[in-house]
């Protein structure tokens, strides 16, 4: 990133969020140049923090799970980001949910079943069996606006095959201010911290006490050879 981005990038920080997150930004930055250190913020949505669907008679929103057969349909266009990475998560048992606006496909979410999800290359963690691992969220640029993420939310949770998690986790990195900003809106809580230090390819990790408490803790890849778990929440 050259200094006339970089100075861009902090400028709307400062405009959309304040002073305060921007040097959090530019002191984030300026420790990775000396050493990587990252935050992750880990963040739940609990059933009943759901945000009611607001009723728009303009569209109909619907849902229902994807088969192999739609996936590969799918990874045969790039607009819809679904590569190989993605059919390895299905094969691995991770389910995907299409949504649908008006009948036409507008976009998906993921969510892991194994209770393992791996957050960034070389972290895997212990998911708490009483929440979902929800990542992945895409929506085609035509239909954002219509209210997708919190209905996908609803339709997740409300599936028969998740009816019994009491919420969706994720997280979020601590720089990320446009993302924590939306989820806040979305009804999510932190709920801990996994810090990072060292170098990006072996780093020490220290899960924050909350997070040990409610079990959530650094496991062993499966297997080296599955990609990564994205991050994305929605």
């Amino acid at each position: 990133m050259n200094l006339q981005t970089a100075l861009q990038e902090f400028k709307e920080i400062r405009e959309r969020f304040g002073f305060g997150p921007m040097a959090m930004l530019f002191v984030h930055r300026l420790i990775n140049k000396l050493f990587y250190f990252e935050r992750l913020n880990v963040i739940v949505l609990d059933r009943e923090r759901l945000r009611p669907l607001k009723p728009n008679p303009s569209v109909q929103l619907t849902s229902r799970l994807a088969t192999l057969q739609d996936l590969e349909a799918l990874r045969k266009d790039p607009i819809w980001e679904v590569g190989d990475d993605k059919i390895s998560y299905f094969h691995a048992g991770d389910s995907c949910l299409l949504s649908y606006v008006d009948g036409k496909l507008a976009g998906y979410t993921w969510a892991h079943t194994l209770g393992r999800p791996e957050l960034i290359p070389n972290l895997t963690i212990a998911v708490p069996d009483v929440f979902l691992y929800n990542y992945a969220g895409f929506t085609l640029k035509e239909f954002r606006g219509v209210g997708l993420q919190p209905y996908r939310h609803h339709a997740v949770l409300n599936h028969e095959k998740w009816q019994g998690k009491k919420g969706l986790l994720g997280y979020v990195r601590h720089t990320n201010f446009s993302s924590r900003h939306g989820q806040e809106k979305s009804g999510y809580r932190t709920i801990g911290a996994i810090w990072l230090f060292g170098r990006r390819d072996q780093f020490r990790v220290y899960l924050s006490k909350s997070l040990r408490d409610l079990g959530v803790k650094r496991l062993r890849p499966l297997d080296p050879r599955t990609p990564p778990t994205p991050s994305v929440v929605g």
